[in-house]
Formats: structure tokens, C-alpha cells, sequence
């Protein structure tokens, strides 16, 4: 299993380097949505299918099928595995850019499977001091401040209403239409909303979009992501803040509603390229 730090690099460079990726298709299908995910470069082929069904457990399955173009050989990758880290590997690798502290405390705000990678990915690419988690499910709240004890980081519940100050990393990984964080932050916190990925749906309050020095993962977090409609000021995609580009703003905000160049990336790392 590739480290989250590996996956980051294999994210920048298929980001660097280039591949061919159009946008996703969704499909309407009964109490839910089915995704449809191709990406490929020179040496292989991807395609990830993905349905995602609010009412049943889990609500989001995927399979990936990736095909190397120079033997046909053709591979079945863990789906939801390799979607949850590599989503928080491409937080990762956006935090390490630009973030504008480097070590501070941590906080998430759903604490579920995508969560608990944030929580793995942060604490191999920084040095948190401890760990702030808020949710709905009890069970789900404990299982996360238990890993966080497992990797010997201080963790509790966040209850008050107000970011402590001495947060430099805020991870949202829910899918709620409504926002799930104040309207201040901390001077110069990172902030990835990574759960959101309809423009139905916003993690983030519209006082803090206003303020933020604005970045997405590509150019179709611009249609898709609930946060970022409507915004005229700049915002910058992940590929180009890697080659130099920067965005101003007392903090920075991280859009992210994923894309199957991130699924490649993954591939590549899972089969060693």
C-alpha cells in the first residue's frame, strides 16, 4: 500500500506531466447517483464506477478497472480504498504548497472513513500537536479519536462554536448541503472542504469563501462544487498553484470534489509506475 506522501507525488506528477481526463459522468439512478470516471495517460487506461446511495451503508461503493496499454493486462483496484486515500493524499499535497503554518493542531469535521485518512495523511506529513474531531454518529466520533490515540496524538471532541487558534489544518468531509463550519477561522489556517461535490451542497459558509485565498483541485470544481458558485474572484486549480500560481487571502481554502486524473495518480503508485 503506497505511503499518503507517495500518492501525493504521484498526484503532482500525473498533474505536471498531463493525461487526458474528460468530465465525470452522473447518472440519475433510484435514491441515488451512478458516477462515471475515465482518465488515461501513455501507459494506462482507467475507468472508475462509483454509485452513491444516501440511505443505505455503505453510501458510497466504487470499483476501478485499469487496463496497462502495453500488455493488456488488465487490473481491479479497491475502490473506495484507494478513493479515500488518495483524496486525502491530494489534501495533503495542497497543504504542503500552501499552508501557510506548518504544524499546529488539526481539525474534522466528520469523522468517517474519509475523515480518518485526513486524520493518517496530516499525521504523516506534518507535525500536529493534537487532534479536534466534530460529528453526528456517536460510534464514529469515538472510533475516530481512537485512531488518533492509536498514532499517539492528543485527540478530542470539538463542541464549542468557535476554531480554537492554535488550529493550523481544517478537513470537512461531509456531504451536508448546509455549512458545517463558522464564519472566522484562525489567521492563516488550511482548510480543505472535501466532502461537498454538487453545487446543492456547501460545507463552507459564504463569509469565509469571501475571504479566502480560493483554490480547487480542477476546473470542474468550478461547475460542481456548491461553494464556488457564483464566486467572481480569482481561484486557482491545484495544477496551477504547482507550477507557481498563487491566490491572496488571510487564509487558504481548498476545494476539492475529486477527478479521475486523482484515480490515475492512485493507480499508478497501487501498481508501482
Amino acid at each position: 500500500m503506497p505511503t499518503y506522501l507517495a500518492l501525493a507525488e504521484a498526484i503532482r506528477e500525473v498533474l505536471v506531466r498531463g493525461a487526458w481526463a474528460p468530465r465525470r459522468q452522473v447518472l440519475p439512478i433510484p435514491e441515488g447517483s451512478f458516477l462515471v470516471m475515465p482518465a488515461a495517460d501513455g501507459e494506462l487506461a482507467l475507468c472508475k464506477l462509483v454509485t452513491v446511495e444516501p440511505r443505505k451503508t455503505p453510501s458510497v461503493q466504487a470499483e476501478v478497472w485499469v487496463k496497462r496499454l502495453s500488455t493488456g493486462e488488465v487490473f481491479r483496484l479497491p475502490g473506495e480504498e484507494l478513493t479515500r486515500r488518495r483524496t486525502a493524499a491530494l489534501s495533503l499535497l495542497t497543504a504542503r504548497l500552501l499552508a501557510p503554518r506548518r504544524e499546529g493542531a488539526l481539525l474534522v469535521v466528520g469523522p468517517g472513513a474519509l475523515g480518518e485518512a485526513h486524520l493518517e495523511a496530516f499525521h504523516e506529513g506534518f507535525s500536529l500537536s493534537r487532534v479536534l474531531v466534530r460529528g453526528r454518529g456517536r460510534e464514529r466520533v469515538l472510533a475516530f479519536l481512537a485512531r488518533a490515540q492509536a498514532l499517539e496524538l492528543p485527540a478530542e471532541e470539538w463542541r464549542e462554536e468557535a476554531v480554537p487558534e492554535d488550529v493550523a489544518f481544517i478537513v470537512t468531509a461531509t456531504p451536508s448541503p448546509t455549512p458545517v463550519l463558522p464564519e472566522r477561522v484562525p489567521e492563516g489556517v488550511f482548510v480543505a472542504a472535501v466532502g461537498s461535490f454538487r453545487p446543492g451542497m456547501r460545507e463552507v459558509p459564504e463569509a469565509l469563501v469571501r475571504e479566502a485565498a480560493l483554490y480547487c483541485d480542477t476546473e470542474d470544481a468550478l461547475k460542481e462544487a456548491g461553494e464556488l458558485q457564483g464566486v467572481e474572484r480569482p481561484i486557482v486549480p491545484l495544477r496551477e498553484a504547482l507550477l507557481g500560481r498563487r491566490a491572496e487571502g488571510p487564509f487558504v481554502l481548498f476545494k476539492s470534489v475529486g477527478h479521475a486524473l486523482f484515480d490515475l495518480a492512485a493507480a499508478r503508485a497501487y501498481l508501482g509506475l
